[in-house]
């Protein structure tokens, strides 16, 4: 038996058992309650459906455009990382929609200590955390500000933070 078929029975094997994960995620109902963080870590890559990715992606590459030479194999090797990394960029969407909503008055941001991100012209944007999530919020002011000032928050009105150069 060669490379090239090795490859190709691999490839058969991983799409086999991927199709089995994925009919059992359909059709059993596992209730299951797990507690997470939403960062990417070193277990999402060495876990088993990253690895079962990996050789999705490693194996049928291998077996459509060939495996004979170096070049092939670290292009196989590589498209099978980009398909862990897709997996992990997935998950890392979906545990950010399992965030609890918070829901804040814009009010309760007064006093609070940001960096401008853009600023022209009286207005800009900042990055703050509000309703539970990261926001891009506009802002007002007076003063003359640039980007990447640190700024405090001194009142909310029509949709926009007010702010001020924080001393």
């Amino acid at each position: 038996m060669n490379l090239e078929q090795i490859i190709f029975y691999l490839a058969i094997g991983s799409s086999i058992l991927f199709a089995v994960q994925v009919l059992m995620s359909f059709f059993i109902d596992l209730d299951v309650d797990f507690d997470f963080d939403s960062s990417v870590g070193v277990s999402d890559f060495l876990s088993f459906k990253g690895g079962l990715h990996f050789l999705l992606g490693f194996s049928w590459m291998g077996v459509l455009n060939g495996i004979s030479t170096k070049s092939e194999i670290l292009f196989a090797v590589a498209v099978g990382i980009v398909f862990v990394l897709v997996l992990a960029f997935v998950y890392h969407k979906i545990y950010s929609l399992a965030q609890e909503k918070v829901f804040q008055n814009p009010d309760d941001l007064k006093g609070l200590v940001c960096e401008l991100i853009t600023f022209y012209n009286g207005t800009g944007t900042v990055s703050v955390d509000f309703d539970g999530r990261r926001s891009t919020m506009n802002v007002l002011s007076q003063q003359a500000l640039k980007s990447g000032d640190l700024v405090k928050v001194t009142d909310y009105k029509n949709g926009f933070l007010i702010v001020e150069k924080n001393n």
